[in-house]
């Protein structure tokens, strides 16, 4: 045991030493890892696209004479194949109706700040003229402030930008860097669609050689509840991004707010981060519209607190399978953490990570009380100041 915690203090001291070199190797080693895990991810998406056309293809082939013999195969190949497909054409459909729209916004929107500033600094300029020394000060800094934009918006200086970024070789091979690990992630989530029942059983086949019966079935259970939150949780709250970004676009045409495509897309994406995604989405909209109308910018703040309440009491619930359990400080503990430590992806999966986390928590807690004759229920130690108070509480000095 001396051995044992003498072993452990040298490397975790060694770990606080070399900490950068760790993080650069556990860096490298998940880049390299990137187009697999990107398979990952869009194999286990696609999964119950999969397993429902495969079912509904080898019902078929079962019935043809010639092709019963086939059907397996043939059916899970056209899934996978078909699975596939339908990504595609939704992602290809969707920036092919969406990046017109916001190319024409982005236009206008760069066409129209010069105006919305004039417009900006005649109205203050209207508040300041009981005080003129002060009214002069301001209208030299807008000025100044007017001169620096239109020297920004200017085609030499967007030429010139675009030169300095022509000749940014990195950031071009970082590009393609990321292109072609899509591409591959697309390639290995083939092999997996077509292989996930071999993995499934080659992973249980592990756990069964490694652990005794009773841990394996506990393994066997966290992974089917860890699945059926994860699975739940994402697909529901794709779904429901989806339906907030609609709802938000066909409001903002009714309404009359500007760059509608823009802003439905943008309080769409951002609503899949829980908690901080609607106000994410919400600030750089309202600033993009405040730049045209302030009067709009106020009742597309009251829409979207609007929008947010519905969403979060009735859409999102009814959506999204299952309840995670999860407190308001919970999610933002997790989103907090997860965020600083696994930026985007963090924010997107931190909340059935930890809602797992704390389903199996719970339950050890409560399978630990139940051995030692105490009550289960947490409102019963709200009041408590002495272990005597507990009915049917068995003293013991140690877990």
């Amino acid at each position: 045991m001396i051995l044992a915690v003498v072993a452990v203090s040298i490397l975790m001291l060694a770990a606080v030493f070399y900490l950068p070199q760790i993080q650069s190797a556990v860096g490298a080693f998940f880049g390299a890892l990137r187009p697999i895990l990107t398979g990952m991810v869009v194999a286990y998406l696609l999964t119950p696209i999969a397993k429902r056309l495969e079912a509904w293809l080898f019902k078929g082939f079962s019935k043809s004479k010639r092709l019963a013999a086939k059907a397996e195969k043939l059916s899970r190949g056209l899934a996978v194949v078909g699975s596939l497909l339908f990504l595609l054409l939704l992602v290809a459909g969707f920036f092919a109706m969406l990046l017109p729209q916001l190319f024409t916004s982005l236009m206008n929107l760069a066409d129209s700040i010069p105006g919305y500033f004039r417009d900006a600094e005649t109205t203050l300029l209207k508040w300041l003229e009981d005080d003129p020394q002060l009214r002069t000060f301001v209208e030299t800094q807008l000025t100044k402030v007017y001169q620096g934009l239109t020297g920004m918006l200017n085609p030499e200086t967007l030429n010139k930008v675009w030169d300095m970024l022509s000749g940014l070789t990195s950031s071009v091979l970082s590009v393609v860097s990321v292109f072609v690990d899509f591409l591959l992630g697309l390639v290995a989530s083939v092999y997996i669609l077509w292989s996930r029942p071999k993995f499934l059983a080659q992973a249980k086949k592990l756990v069964a050689a490694l652990c005794r019966p009773a841990l394996a079935d506990r393994l066997f259970d966290v992974a089917r509840r860890a699945h059926k939150t994860f699975s739940g949780y994402i697909v529901g709250t794709l779904t429901d991004a989806l339906i907030v970004g609609i709802i938000t676009y066909v409001a903002s045409l009714l309404l009359g707010f500007p760059y509608a495509p823009i802003i439905a897309t943008v309080v769409g994406c951002t609503n899949i981060i829980p908690i901080l995604g609607p106000f994410l989405g919400a600030a750089p909209s309202a600033i993009i519209i405040l730049l045209v109308d302030p009067w709009k910018c106020l009742y597309f703040i009251i829409f979207i607190i609007i929008l947010q309440q519905v969403d979060g009491n009735i859409i999102a619930p009814r959506i999204i399978s299952g309840n995670t359990g999860l407190s308001g400080f919970w999610v933002l503990t997790a989103i907090t953490v997860a965020g600083s430590l696994f930026g985007l992806a963090g924010l997107v999966i931190c909340v059935p990570v930890t809602a797992v986390a704390y389903s199996l928590i719970s339950e050890w807690v409560s399978r630990r009380l139940g051995k030692k004759g105490m009550p289960t229920d947490t409102a019963t130690y709200a009041a408590l100041k002495e272990m005597a108070e507990l009915p049917s509480a068995e003293h013991e000095e140690s877990l």
